[in-house]
């Protein structure tokens, strides 16, 4: 008997105290986690076939040439159903149903990616206002 596949978060953050708490906190969730604290290996992790992304958190701002628009955009090209989360130090509206908070706390970015998922997994989209305005800032 299989199994349900184990959902496979990618998150990315240049902080890496605050990296590491959100991915322990979705590991005690028993989602299988990714981290990386680069945009250019987040980039080859989203692009990557043989182990595919199913949900993307990102800082906006990353060091280096890719930064989190550029990856939330690559993960839309592949997930166009499914919005990413992304931390931000300033309130903006996505286009592509993204789920964009302001300076969030590890618990906001961890309640908003379980709050997607769930939504996703019921299959309610776009985000519903629940989890846009529980999460914002």
């Amino acid at each position: 008997m299989n199994s349900p596949k184990q959902e496979r978060i990618l998150l990315v953050d240049n902080n890496i105290l605050f990296l590491e708490r959100i991915a322990s906190e979705l590991r005690a969730k028993n989602f299988e986690i990714i981290t990386t604290d680069s945009g250019l290996q987040a980039f080859h992790h989203i692009r990557n076939r043989s182990c595919p992304i199913d949900w993307l958190f990102t800082r906006a701002t990353l060091p280096g040439l890719i930064d989190g628009w550029i990856l939330a955009d690559e993960y839309y090209d592949r997930h166009f159903n499914r919005a990413a989360v992304i931390a931000s130090s300033h309130a903006r509206i996505s286009t592509q149903g993204h789920l964009i908070l302001k300076d969030p706390s590890p618990t906001a970015v961890r309640d908003a990616m379980r709050c997607i998922i769930l939504q996703r997994q019921s299959h309610d989209f776009p985000i519903s206002a629940k989890c846009q305005v529980k999460h914002a800032a």
